[in-house]
């Protein structure tokens, strides 16, 4: 009985991880065969190592609990957008930053064998403020994605998403049939729409979580530009209360032409805070920030509020005539020192998402001939965010593919500063993934 309470005691450790509930029942029935034993005069030395462990993994399980439920800190004052007084002044603007109006998605990953045409679909929830509605990204398995955007938005045949494999194949301005894509009050998510793609097939899904167990998400850097071929920038993609879709009692109905489509299981079939999950997600908060965009061939001339230049919600700080800060949302991009363009010099700039939505550090170059400079940033440390509970602590360590992949993105521009032109462009050394000839016929 001792050394059975040994073991029970041992296997409670790692399940504390994955399922509170069924680590303290495992612990309680190590300490019930360890008292016993005892009392019966019998293994006394494993009985009181499996106290002793038992100990242990109420201590790992309290931890547990206290991390899963501990508030969140504020956001960090040095994110504040309050003016400066200095001098206004024109001053050459030689980056930016632009924030897309992606405000919640889902990722519907299928099976290997779900479709001949797509990996997956990922509705996302659009809001332009006078206008609202849903986009539907087709993944296709050769790399390429479709763009769908229902009637309530405006059409944007252009869009290229240069960010997301090798960018965008077909656009189509369509009915998706009234889409759905919220959370309720009891954090659950509700996703229907109804679309015909291009391959002129009918396209159903109806995502319905029914669980009413609690479960605390994850904050998260989305790896989205990891398999980009040709960026037009760095996707910073932060995924507020980042959550894979739950299994209990779940809906989970996807259909192409009445045919049933699967969604891809967890590649490793474990509880996660003792729910089953699908590797299905979706996120309720996005705040998606395109890093120094490409593809305007002049720099913009501006006058700054004292040290500041505003557009729309976006901060710009200025040093002199040099930039020193931009604050998009919860992000700070802080130039150490100030990008100066007139001087040959090198720098750091510290890309701080607040709170606890991690950082990333780039180097940056400025050689300078004449009028004409080149300027290069090299992104090469990620500090991921901190996350809640042990096993997302292992799966988002500053050593996983969350924090590697953004190092292999760098960007260079060559700038007049006499006429204000500008070449520019943006580097990934390492697209992840490439096309599976079993499913586009090479």
């Amino acid at each position: 009985m001792a050394w059975v309470a040994v073991v029970l005691a041992l296997v409670a450790l790692p399940v504390a991880v994955l399922d509170v509930r069924s680590s303290l029942a495992m612990l309680a029935g190590a300490a019930a065969a360890a008292v016993f034993a005892l009392s019966q005069g019998h293994g006394v030395w494993p009985a009181r190592g499996a106290l002793a462990i038992a100990l242990v993994g109420v201590l790992l399980i309290g931890w547990e609990v206290w991390d899963l439920r501990r508030p969140f800190p504020g956001t960090a004052p040095s994110v504040s957008s309050d003016r400066n007084d200095g001098q206004d002044r024109e001053v050459l603007l030689p980056l930016r930053v632009d924030r897309a109006p992606i405000t919640r998605l889902a990722l519907l990953q299928f099976a290997d064998d779900g479709d001949s045409v797509y990996e997956g679909l990922e509705p996302q929830f659009i809001d332009r403020g006078a206008e609202q509605g849903i986009r539907i990204i087709g993944y296709r398995h050769d790399g390429h994605v479709d763009l769908y955007d229902d009637l309530t938005l405006t059409p944007e045949p252009e869009e290229e998403s240069r960010v997301t494999g090798r960018g965008r194949l077909t656009y189509r301005h369509t009915d998706l049939g009234r889409p759905i894509l919220e959370v309720d009050d009891q954090s659950r998510i509700h996703v229907e729409f109804s679309f015909v793609d291009v391959e002129g097939r009918r396209i159903t899904a109806g995502i319905h979580e029914r669980t009413t167990r609690r479960s605390t998400p994850m904050n998260l850097l989305a790896p989205v530009g990891s398999s980009a071929a040709d960026p037009e920038y760095f996707p910073l993609f932060l995924m507020h209360d980042f959550e894979f879709i739950r299994l209990g009692g779940s809906d989970l109905d996807v259909h192409i032409d009445d045919r049933p489509v699967t969604l891809a299981g967890f590649p490793v079939p474990l509880p996660i805070q003792g729910q089953w999950r699908s590797f299905a997600k979706y996120m309720t908060d996005s705040e998606i920030i395109a890093v120094f965009p490409t593809g305007h061939a002049h720099l913009q001339r501006v006058t700054t509020d004292g040290d500041t230049h505003r557009d729309g919600d976006t901060v710009y700080v200025f040093d002199g005539p040099h930039l020193g800060r931009i604050i998009a949302g919860s992000t700070e991009f802080a130039f150490e020192p100030a990008l100066d363009l007139t001087q040959a010099g090198r720098g750091t700039v510290i890309m701080t998402s607040h709170p606890e939505l991690g950082r990333i550090t780039a180097g940056y170059t400025v050689e300078v001939q004449g009028h004409r400079t080149r300027l290069a940033i090299d992104v090469n440390a990620v500090e991921v965010p901190r996350q809640r509970g042990l096993l997302y602590r292992y799966i988002v360590s500053d050593s996983s593919m969350f924090a590697t992949w953004p190092t292999a993105y760098r960007y260079e521009a060559r700038i007049d500063r006499g006429s204000g032109s500008i070449t520019s462009a943006w580097i990934n050394e390492r697209p992840a993934g490439t096309p599976n000839p079993s499913r586009t016929g090479g």
